[in-house]
């Protein structure tokens, strides 16, 4: 799992995988820490719990990948002998995460009373929710490899455009609802300058597509893609700036990714 982390003593935000969830009342995530080398694990409350009524949201999961090693969930029952080994006024009422941090419960309990701690004492493998194929748009250096490998959009078209909801009605009448990381919009753009390119624009925020008006052609000169607070926003013309409005086709999402089709 991939979330967006808001770092509220730096006031920015960054992007790190997910490790596991606690939960003591509210969820508190197991995230890495917000520096260059990423050498220590971190608690990070799902939101600002001091603010009312409306909460700050300091987590913002983006995708939920599978990965090689397996994701377990420990309910309220089996918690109990957790719960009488720790020294802590807060009762955990369920665990969501990594099999091999419940693994170690001795190095959890550090962490849940410390609030930080090594990464290498809790997790010795290296753990990614990646997918294998694809160029993840992360910083400038990514945007401009995708300009470079798809000769900046000039000349190119939107083929197709999906949006994937996760959202359906179940055999039983009712209705099956999925959160934000669990939809993506996939784009596929045709250009001959270039081969095929596929973008995935994972738990998107804004689509707004305006198709070309009579007597016009559909054909993109240039786009222009920017990453604001690890958000990605994409334009499909050339700016030196996010605008405060837009009215051509503009996509806000917490993340992208793309490959050659």
């Amino acid at each position: 799992m991939i979330a967006r982390i808001f770092d509220s003593s730096k006031k920015e935000y960054y992007i790190s995988e997910v490790y596991g969830i606690i939960n003591c009342g509210i969820n508190k995530y197991i995230v890495d820490k917000f520096e260059n080398k990423r050498e220590n694990l971190i608690l990070v409350d799902y939101f600002d719990c001091s603010k009312q009524p409306l909460y700050d949201i300091w987590v913002e999961r983006i995708s939920a990948n599978p990965v090689l090693f397996p994701w377990i969930y420990v309910p309220r029952e089996e918690m109990k002998n957790f719960n009488k080994q720790i020294k802590s006024d807060n009762e955990y009422h369920y665990f969501s995460g990594y099999k091999l941090i419940w693994e170690r419960p001795e190095q959890l309990m550090k962490l849940l009373m410390n609030g930080s701690i090594l990464k290498k004492d809790l997790i010795q493998e290296e753990i990614t929710s990646k997918l294998e194929g694809w160029n993840y748009i992360e910083s400038k250096d990514d945007i401009d490899k995708l300009m470079k490998q798809f000769s900046g959009f000039h000349d190119s078209v939107i083929r197709e455009l999906h949006y994937i909801s996760g959202d359906y009605k179940l055999p039983d009448g009712s209705m099956h609802l999925t959160e934000s990381c669990q939809k993506n919009l996939r784009m596929i753009f045709d250009s001959d300058w270039s081969e095929s390119i596929e973008m995935i624009f994972e738990a998107p925020r804004i689509l707004q597509l305006v198709p070309p008006c009579e007597n016009y052609l559909a054909d993109l000169y240039d786009v222009s893609i920017f990453i604001k607070d690890c958000m990605v926003y994409f334009y499909d013309s050339y700016m030196e700036y996010i605008p405060d409005v837009y009215e051509g086709t503009f996509i806000k999402a917490m993340a992208v990714r793309w490959r050659k089709i």
